[in-house]
């Protein structure tokens, strides 16, 4: 990928106004968004994320300046991350946990998951719906295609023209919305998607929870390649401005391995990374689960209108 062209001012998207604090910063490194680690979904690259600045009217936390809505597909479209690969018992158990919540809502039917990544999450739910993906990296499409077979197309929610409006019961976006350089067109074109009385699902980090709070700056949410951070108010306001009805925000848990889990902590105070990794290594336990809600991701679900 080459180099960032730079970067752009934008207002906030949730309400327009272009008045904002700053909350944090740590200006982009030099051609640091080029590199594929930037873009994964297990980077352990929490610094270097730009600007982080809150809207004075409405609240929204986003990245600004941002780099161009081309060079974030540009970064999407090339990214290789095979460490993915090695939590895939994990993340198959953590889509079902996402499948437990959803079948509250809707228990079968047409299903659209945006950023699909390698499959993990479609591959279970397509033993009670009939499902699709779209998945920006190319990678990782052909991936979900040659695995398991799944119906898997390398374009964004906001550009695809595959599907007719009203085609899906469940629209799901997991650990998704807060890469997106437009989210309210995003949850509009979900909405558009969506059968009256349809669901969306989302997973996303909440820059208002107490870990947020303590870590400020530090906060692992903080990474380059998001550029908005929502909490469970902002994010019900951008639902309800794609006429979406919020039917349940919650805080939302996942199931790593104890290695996985101790890899996490490599960038925070070498004290704390070096003692999780002697407790593991004591009790052999590296390769057991762990369930952990540090209550710093919301899960929300909105219902379309009949």
């Amino acid at each position: 990928m080459a180099p960032l062209a730079g970067l752009e001012e934008v207002p906030c998207n949730l309400c327009g106004s272009r008045r904002a604090r700053p909350l944090y910063e740590r200006p982009y490194r030099l051609g640091g968004l080029s590199e594929c680690a930037a873009f994964v979904a297990t980077t352990d690259e929490f610094s270097d994320y730009g600007r982080v600045v809150r809207c004075l009217d409405c609240g929204l936390a986003y990245t600004n300046p941002r780099p161009t809505p081309a060079e974030l597909l540009r970064g999407y479209a090339s990214c290789v991350d095979e460490a993915y690969l090695a939590e895939g018992s994990s993340r198959s158990i953590n889509a079902h946990l996402s499948l437990s919540t959803i079948k509250r809502f809707a228990a079968k039917g047409r299903l659209l998951e945006v950023g699909s990544s390698s499959g993990y999450f479609l591959n279970a739910a397509r033993v009670d719906f009939d499902v699709a993906g779209l998945e920006p990296s190319e990678w990782a499409c052909r991936l979900a295609r040659e695995r398991y077979k799944l119906d898997v197309h390398a374009e964004s929610l906001e550009s695809t023209t595959r599907f007719a409006d009203g085609s899906f019961d469940v629209v799901a976006l997991i650990d998704v919305i807060e890469h997106l350089s437009d989210p309210q067109a995003a949850l509009h074109k979900a909405a558009r998607l969506l059968k009256p009385g349809g669901l969306l699902y989302m997973v996303t980090p909440d820059i208002d929870s107490l870990s947020s709070w303590l870590l400020r700056g530090h906060w692992w949410g903080l990474r380059p390649a998001h550029i908005y951070y929502f909490d469970r108010r902002t994010l019900g306001a951008m639902v309800e401005k794609a006429g979406l009805k919020t039917t349940l925000a919650k805080s939302f848990g996942r199931i790593f391995t104890y290695g996985y889990w101790a890899s996490r902590l490599r960038h925070y105070p070498a004290p704390v990374h070096a003692a999780v990794q002697r407790v593991i290594q004591t009790f052999d336990i590296a390769d057991k689960f762990l369930y952990l809600n540090t209550r710093d991701s919301v899960e929300l679900c909105a219902r379309k209108p009949s």
